[in-house]
C-alpha cells in the first residue's frame, strides 16, 4: 500500500502548518488578497444557496469546506497516506457543480412555466391593467418555482422599490435569457405604452418556437453528451480499478518529481479535452 516516510510526514506537516499559519495571518487583513478571495467565494456560494432557498448560509457553507479539508489533511498524516489530500479539491469543486446543476434545473423549471406564465398574465391584463396586480394573480396559478421569484418581486415593490428596477432586479436574480428578455419586455411596453397582452401573446408564440428548435437540438446531440460523460468519467473509473487490483502501481508517480509531473500534464489534457467537448456542445437556439 502506497505510505509516506517520517521524512515525508514532517515535510508534509511543515507545510500544511505555514500554509495553513499564513492562510488566517491573510484572513485578518482587509487589504490581502487572500481575504478578498475568500470573499468572492462566499458570494459565489451565496448567489446559489439563496437562490435555492437553502437553510444553510453561505458563510456557513464554506466555513464546513474548509474544516473538512483541514480535516483530510490531518488524517493524511494520521494515515502516513498522501490520498485524503488528494480529496480536498472535491471538497470544494463537488459542492459547487451540485449546487450549479440544481440552479440549472431550477431555472429550467422556470422556463417550462414561463409560457403558461405569460397567458395567463396576458388574459389577467386584459381585466386589471394594474400590472403588479395582474403579476401577484397570475403567480399564484402557475405556482413554484416561478411564483416564488415573483413573491420576491412584490415583497420589494412593497418595500418601494420601483415595478420597474423589481422586474429587472428579477430578471438578473434568475440568470435565464428567456425570463429576462420576457421582463425586460413589461417594462418596455409599460415605458412606450404598448398594448402588454398582445405584446405578451406574441412572446409566448415565440417561446414556443425556440423551445421546439431547441428539444430538436438536444435530441440530435444526444449521443455527442454521453460519449462526453464517458471521455470526463472513464479516467476515474480507470484509476480506481487499477488502484484496486493493485495497491502500489501508482507508488512511482506519487513518489516523484517525474511522477508529479506527468499527473499535472495529464490533468490539465483531460480538463481540455472536457472543455472542448462540453463548448462543442452547447448550441444555442
Amino acid at each position: 500500500m502506497l505510505s509516506m516516510g517520517w521524512t515525508a510526514i514532517a515535510a508534509l506537516a511543515l507545510t500544511g502548518f505555514g500554509l495553513l499559519g499564513a492562510a488566517w495571518s491573510q484572513l485578518g487583513r482587509d487589504d490581502s488578497r487572500t481575504k478578498r478571495a475568500w470573499e468572492r467565494y462566499v458570494v459565489l456560494l451565496d448567489r446559489d444557496v439563496s437562490f435555492l432557498r437553502l437553510e444553510i448560509a453561505a458563510l456557513r457553507f464554506a466555513q464546513i469546506q474548509l474544516a473538512i479539508s483541514v480535516a483530510l489533511f490531518f488524517l493524511a498524516l494520521v494515515l502516513r497516506n498522501p490520498m485524503p489530500v488528494f480529496l480536498a479539491p472535491l471538497v470544494f469543486g463537488a459542492p459547487l457543480a451540485f449546487l450549479r446543476r440544481a440552479r440549472d434545473k431550477r431555472v429550467a423549471s422556470m422556463e417550462d412555466q414561463l409560457d403558461g406564465w405569460m397567458m395567463g398574465l396576458a388574459n389577467t391584463l386584459r381585466a386589471t391593467p394594474a400590472l403588479g396586480e395582474a403579476i401577484d394573480y397570475s403567480s399564484k396559478i402557475v405556482g413554484a418555482p416561478l411564483a416564488d421569484e415573483f413573491d420576491f418581486l412584490l415583497k420589494e415593490r412593497s418595500l418601494g422599490v420601483p415595478l420597474d428596477d423589481a422586474l429587472r432586479n428579477t430578471g438578473a436574480r434568475i440568470g435565464s435569457r428567456a425570463i429576462g428578455a420576457v421582463l425586460s419586455t413589461l417594462v418596455v411596453g409599460r415605458t412606450t405604452g404598448g398594448s402588454l397582452p398582445e405584446i405578451l401573446e406574441t412572446s409566448a408564440a415565440q417561446l414556443r418556437e425556440m423551445a421546439r428548435l431547441d428539444g430538436v437540438i438536444r435530441t440530435k446531440t444526444a449521443e455527442g453528451r454521453s460519449q462526453a460523460w464517458v471521455l470526463a468519467l472513464m479516467p476515474f473509473g480507470l484509476l480506481a480499478a487499477i488502484q484496486a487490483v493493485d495497491h502500489d502501481f501508482f507508488e512511482p508517480l506519487l513518489l516523484s518529481v517525474t511522477g508529479w509531473i506527468v499527473i499535472a500534464i495529464s490533468t490539465a489534457l483531460w480538463a481540455i479535452a472536457v472543455f472542448s467537448a462540453k463548448k462543442i456542445l452547447e448550441i444555442d437556439v
